[in-house]
């Protein structure tokens, strides 16, 4: 190999490569733009964007069975408020010409005629193999329905006293869409009153358990030693016991002057407490 002479800096003599010149650096001073990089659709943007309570819904929304629950629930909560207006009857209201009798359908045409909302009158006999009630509808007692209507009285939540109903029976008639009972009340008013308290106590129960959770969690962790002992100690022999006893011995120290649904808060919020 002979030393090939340098005409000039940057360029030999004779070579066969094109000359060398400097790479010019650039730098760039605008603000970096992650979106540049990897563009995303709107709908990718949208996702990638949305918060976690955002998800939850997006997935709720797509489960038709939950979404059907979940407003059929609603809509149970939302009648709680108004329970008295809903009911036909009052909750304590009796039918004694009417014992265990079945439910009554609502029609709207008779005989090809439209009439509008209405049931049949019952007839009754007396059977007497089994002296029970046979019940039967009368096509000739058309007993048409009302709306927005005054019937039995009661208090609104307990406070104000008034008589306006969503839906009465004809005057002198009968409107038992859910049959009576053996006193002759309405089951359907029953059901509407009782959803009232089923719907509530859980709530009012759960919200119970939390705060004591919350207070004898946060002092065990809090002082630890002992403290943490004796309350992991007192749960785990709570829990070791058998259920349904203690619920019976618990359920019986409540006051003997308590109402029916005093005493089924009070039994509901002990087996709440208990079980949590």
């Amino acid at each position: 190999m002979t030393d090939r002479p340098i005409d000039e800096p940057g360029k030999y003599s004779g070579d066969r490569h094109e000359p060398f010149q400097p790479i010019e650096h650039q730098v760039s001073t605008a603000p970096f733009d992650p979106g540049t990089v990897e563009q995303m659709t709107a709908a990718q943007e949208r996702y990638y964007q949305a918060s976690q309570w955002m998800m939850m819904w997006w997935r709720f929304r797509k489960h038709r069975l939950a979404v059907a629950s979940g407003v059929l629930l609603l809509i149970a909560y939302l009648s709680i408020f108004v329970s008295e207006i809903l009911a036909p009857y009052g909750l304590e209201t009796k039918n004694t010409q009417f014992i265990y009798a079945p439910p009554q359908s609502v029609h709207l045409f008779h005989e090809g005629e439209f009439i509008g909302p209405f049931v049949y009158g019952y007839t009754f006999t007396l059977n007497m193999e089994n002296l029970k009630r046979e019940y039967a509808p009368d096509p000739e007692r058309i007993e048409r329905l009302r709306f927005f209507c005054s019937g039995d009285d009661y208090e609104f939540w307990g406070l104000i006293e008034a008589d306006f109903h969503l839906v009465c029976p004809a005057q002198g008639g009968s409107f038992f869409l859910f049959g009576t009972d053996r006193l002759g009340r309405d089951m359907l008013s029953r059901i509407i009153y009782g959803a009232r308290i089923s719907l509530t106590i859980g709530l009012f129960g759960v919200a119970v358990s939390f705060v004591l959770g919350v207070i004898i969690g946060g002092v065990a962790g809090y002082y630890g030693g002992i403290v943490d002992n004796l309350s992991q100690r007192l749960i785990e022999i709570m829990r070791s016991l058998p259920h349904v006893p203690l619920w019976l011995a618990l359920s019986a120290i409540l006051p003997v002057n308590w109402s029916p649904i005093l005493i089924f808060f009070g039994i509901t919020i002990i087996c709440l407490l208990y079980t949590s």
